[in-house]
């Protein structure tokens, strides 16, 4: 069974300028995240990008490069056209999708990933997600409660939220739906830290004081 883990990164970001480069506890962000696929189990891990400084570093780093179309790269493209052309790039039985806008993704849940993929055929997709307990409103009514009950939001139905750091699908799922989640796909749940992915300045500062934290403690 061939299982390979792809990582699109662009060049050019706009809400968080150049952020795939900046400096993150020390580093580009996109070499602190890729750092985290070392030891990882695939068989072969792509980077999709249009920048040739990434694209040196993976080749170093032993990753396959696929070259980001023009098409592609414009911002009205997403993760599931990506996914579809890389899978007529790539040969694999799994691809696993990776962004380095997570970047407290923890290795040992990309190994449960990777686990649950490949060992639980009933699934045909995964992706990670969070629970979140509170309280929500749509359309000014309320979705998860009844406020004349008014519960603690402990007790609430919580509403799952997916994460957008990591998905898995296997490869007849994607080319039969075009969509990077099957019809029935595994939610792997994760912490609110885990879930962290960086949409603005405010998130990028918030992954970088956490895993600057994360990394002090290790290094006690």
């Amino acid at each position: 069974m061939r299982v390979v883990a792809i990582i699109p990164i662009k060049e050019m970001s706009k809400r968080v300028k150049s952020k795939n480069f900046r400096s993150f506890c020390g580093e580009p962000l996109y070499r602190f995240f890729m750092k985290k696929l070392i030891d990882s189990p695939f068989d072969e891990i792509f980077i999709d990008t249009d920048s040739t400084e990434i694209s040196e570093y993976a080749r170093g780093m032993g990753c396959g490069v696929i070259e980001r179309v023009p098409e592609l790269a414009a911002d009205s493209a997403n993760g599931n056209d990506l996914l579809v052309y890389e899978a007529n790039m790539v040969d694999a039985e799994i691809y696993f999708q990776l962004f380095i806008t997570a970047p407290l993704l923890l290795s040992q849940t990309i190994n449960e990933a990777y686990k649950i993929m490949t060992s639980k055929m009933e699934y045909d997709s995964l992706f990670t997600a969070t629970e979140i307990y509170s309280w929500f409103w749509y359309n000014n009514k309320p979705v998860n409660y009844d406020p004349k009950v008014l519960p603690r939001s402990q007790d609430a139905t919580p509403i799952i939220r997916e994460t957008t750091g990591l998905y898995a699908i296997r490869r007849d799922a994607l080319l039969k739906n075009k969509c990077r989640i099957g019809e029935n796909p595994y939610m792997l749940y994760v912490d609110e830290m885990e879930a962290i992915d960086i949409d603005t300045e405010q998130d990028f500062r918030i992954a970088e004081f956490i895993a600057s934290d994360i990394r002090k403690q290790t290094e006690q």
